[in-house]
C-alpha cells in the first residue's frame, strides 16, 4: 500500500512539472523549480517558450524585440520609413 501511495504522489507532482505545449499540445517539462523568464523547449515539436508565471506555471511565446518594432504600424508617423497611411489607398 505504501508503494501505491508513493507512485500516486509522484504522478501528481510530475503534473506540476509540465505544462501543455502551445504549438502541439504535448507536455513540456518546466522543472521542479521553474523561474519566470527561463526558457523551455517542447521535445515533441522543438518550439521554445518562456515561463511567464509560476503560480500556476504559465508559458508563452518568447518576446522578440525585432518583431516588436513592426507590431503596431499604426503608431508610426509620417517621418518613419515604411509608414502605412490608410487614407493613401485611393
Amino acid at each position: 500500500m505504501g508503494k501505491n501511495k508513493m507512485k500516486h504522489n509522484q504522478k501528481e507532482h510530475s503534473k506540476k512539472e509540465t505544462v501543455e505545449c502551445l504549438a502541439c499540445d504535448e507536455d513540456v517539462y518546466v522543472g521542479r523549480n521553474p523561474k519566470v523568464g527561463h526558457f523551455v523547449t517542447c521535445h515533441n515539436c522543438d518550439a521554445t517558450f518562456q515561463i511567464i508565471d509560476i503560480d500556476p506555471v504559465l508559458i508563452d511565446w518568447p518576446y522578440d524585440e525585432d518583431d516588436a518594432e513592426y507590431e503596431d504600424y499604426e503608431d508610426y508617423n509620417d517621418d518613419d520609413e515604411g509608414y502605412y497611411d490608410e487614407d493613401f489607398d485611393d
